[in-house]
């Protein structure tokens, strides 16, 4: 299910880094929202990738989770860059499609795990 799940958050991550770099400068709330997706879109990928080392099931779903807060985070950002209008609703909509289809893999990767959960 999440085979290549380091890879696309990879993409996913440099992606929303080269978004956060052509937001506005000189607008005080895009600087904020610029510095919440670097912040994420980083975390996203380091926690990403600490899900290929082999680890006990209660950690790996610590970092499952992790990641997907992060993912869901370049989601909320993203999505505030598009209702301010700084990128074209053509670049950011695809973004946005591929934060929900990942979380969604990690939503689905944690209930195999913790079913209850």
């Amino acid at each position: 299910m999440i085979e290549n799940i380091y890879d696309r958050t990879k993409v996913l991550s440099k992606t929303c880094l080269k978004i956060a770099l052509v937001l506005p400068k000189d607008v005080l709330m895009s600087n904020v929202t610029r510095e919440h997706l670097i912040t994420h879109s980083s975390n996203l990928a380091i926690k990403s990738k600490g899900l290929m080392v082999t680890q006990n099931p209660d950690f790996f779903l610590q970092k499952l989770n992790d990641a997907r807060e992060s993912v869901d985070g370049c989601y909320y950002w993203i999505d505030t860059i598009k209702d301010e209008s700084w990128v074209s609703s053509e670049i950011l909509n695809p973004v946005l499609e591929e934060c929900n289809a990942i979380s969604h893999l990690f939503g689905a990767a944690i209930k195999k795990i913790k079913p209850n959960g």
